[in-house]
């Protein structure tokens, strides 16, 4: 197995398991922040979404020899189309990684704020996916949910 099949994995199964999040969270909850005071700066389970989608979409970008800002694209407003665009862009960003020559990975990437060679640069998807996973699993728990959700599908 190659180093970008593995990556392309590994970003395919986070996805998997991030939308399976959305899907355990209450719907009327996917949009709540949790507030500690005036000073909270928390985002809800939707927001966090938008950005995975955002962040697996401008890295392919980057991959594919474009420039990316890493904006956000259009508000999520379901888990439906949370999870539909979530694993479309982890789709797209898998077969870029798949299809990336050797070479690329020592190859320097121009990010808004540093520049990254491409090993470091196809790793930043799943862990931003892995980071908001956690995120959410603490969302659930805030909102009283005790059980655990990670699906099969996240060892395989």
């Amino acid at each position: 197995m190659t180093v970008q099949e593995f990556q392309a994995r590994k970003i395919l199964r986070i996805a998997r398991t991030l939308a399976h999040f959305i899907a355990t969270t209450p719907a009327d909850k996917l949009d709540w922040c949790p507030c500690l005071d005036e000073k909270s700066c928390t985002r809800s389970v939707l927001d966090q979404i938008s950005e995975c989608i955002a962040c697996n979409r401008s890295i392919a970008t980057l991959l594919g020899g474009g420039e990316s800002s890493f904006a956000s694209g259009s508000p999520i407003t379901d888990a439906q189309t949370a999870q539909e665009e979530l694993l479309l862009s982890a789709e797209e960003l898998a077969a870029i990684v798949r299809g990336m020559p050797d070479e690329a990975l020592a190859k320097p990437f121009m990010m808004p704020s540093v520049t990254v060679i491409g090993e470091v640069l196809i790793d930043i998807p799943t862990r931003n996916m892995s980071y908001h996973g956690g995120q959410i699993n603490f969302v659930q728990l805030l909102l009283g949910d005790k059980e655990s959700h990670i699906p099969p599908s996240a060892f395989q």
